[in-house]
């Protein structure tokens, strides 16, 4: 069955979580291990501060990235910020979405996307 036959579910993804900062809890990882182990083409990178991506300074929680891609991790999408994830709730959610196929209907909660880091917005002159 395809991916599309079933409602987007298999869709392929990286996610790149921070462990840089101490926010990141070992309940909210596996959290989101979870749903990468549930997912037959996820995959999840640790890394180090995503400050240059996302926004995170001051923001307490768990900050990751998530990009849909192909099976051999050839992008297919724009990047999803993610965080802070505060609660095991807050990984719940995003593992949900993720297993769900990254669907844009609203299902994950704008309270859990990160805004994007300086680098990424637009300045005035």
């Amino acid at each position: 069955m395809s991916d599309a036959a079933r409602g987007g579910r298999g869709r392929p993804f990286t996610l790149v979580v921070c462990v840089s900062c101490q926010a990141a809890t070992d309940r909210l990882t596996d959290e989101l291990r979870r749903a990468v182990r549930d997912s037959p083409h996820g995959v999840m990178i640790s890394a180090g501060c995503l400050r240059k991506v996302l926004s995170c300074a001051g923001r307490r929680g768990l900050h990751a990235v998530v990009q849909p891609c192909t099976a051999d991790r050839s992008p297919t999408g724009a990047a999803v910020r993610l965080g802070p994830l505060a609660t095991v709730a807050d990984a719940a959610a995003v593992g949900a979405w993720l297993r769900a196929g990254m669907p844009d209907d609203g299902t994950l909660p704008g309270r859990l996307r990160a805004a994007p880091g300086p680098q990424h917005v637009a300045h005035l002159n």
